[in-house]
């Protein structure tokens, strides 16, 4: 057996066992380079033996229930509508902004349309993959969209051209849309392309929030996209347990309570993100 090969089968029975792996946890099992280990990787996961996620490998797992925007757009709707005017008001004259398909985001949308309409906002730019948002805003702004192909459950564009055109792209601020905030997973999406373009935005990106309706706390899904430390805060609402709450600040988390009672609710400094 060559010994591509053979370390092609040693990664794949140790991460049977382990269920995930870092990069530097690959180099060290096989004594490769980190572009070495990348390559390797990038074939193993075009054969679908795995699946790359941040920072690592994670082993393929059977398929989980798929996101559907028209079976959760009415899901919490109080609770969305809180969340996006807490998240609109983050965003500043001048900014450049990316939001991320789902329904959440899609309130925050409809809150930031009606900033535009009463001129709170000028020399904005928004870019964004999602369907429903850009129907939203193009009303009032210029809306910007990467390409890719159209997934009608989702409601979104992604792809490889998606991705492509993210990459020419830098946003002073991204909100991102989560399937599960998981302790010890982090932000969680139900499928690859997704959560791809999710990664793909993060590297363009000087901060970003993601927008998390407090029912989706402690939940698993699919593959995740960023551990809960690394966002400057995660918008949720005052359903939130203290318990979970104390939780995720315990993993170094910022979490943001929406709501007029809050009182960052106004003019909160984004932090950086590299």
């Amino acid at each position: 057996m060559k010994k591509w090969e053979q370390r092609r089968s040693m990664l794949l029975e140790e991460l049977t066992k382990q269920g995930k792996l870092s990069i530097g946890q690959v180099q060290e099992l096989l004594h490769i380079s980190e572009s070495t280990a990348r390559r390797m990787i990038i074939e193993l996961e075009q054969d679908n033996c795995l699946i790359r996620r941040f920072g690592g490998i994670q082993k393929v797992e059977p398929a989980s229930p798929k996101y559907s925007y028209e079976e959760t757009q009415d899901l919490h709707a109080e609770e969305k509508k809180q969340i996006g005017l807490y998240a609109a008001e983050l965003v500043e004259s001048g900014d450049v902004i990316f939001l991320s398909g789902g329904s959440t985001v899609k309130y925050m949308a409809l809150a930031l349309s009606q900033r535009l309409q009463r001129r709170e906002l000028t020399n904005l730019s928004v870019i964004t993959n999602s369907l429903v948002s850009a129907e939203v805003l193009s009303e009032c702004t210029d809306v910007i969209m990467p390409g890719g192909i159209y997934r009608q459950s989702l409601q979104v564009l992604d792809g490889s051209l998606t991705e492509k055109n993210l990459r020419s792209m830098c946003f002073t601020k991204a909100f991102l849309g989560v399937v599960a905030v998981n302790e010890t997973e982090g932000f969680m999406t139900s499928d690859i392309a997704t959560n791809s373009i999710n990664e793909v935005v993060l590297t363009k990106a000087s901060s970003f929030y993601v927008l998390a309706d407090s029912s989706k706390f402690g939940k698993h899904s699919f593959i995740s996209y960023a551990h809960a430390k690394d966002a400057s805060g995660i918008i949720t609402d005052a359903k939130l347990t203290p318990l979970m709450h104390k939780t995720m600040a315990g993993l170094g988390a910022r979490v943001l309570i929406s709501g007029a009672g809050d009182p960052d609710f106004l003019h909160i400094p984004a932090s950086s993100h590299n």
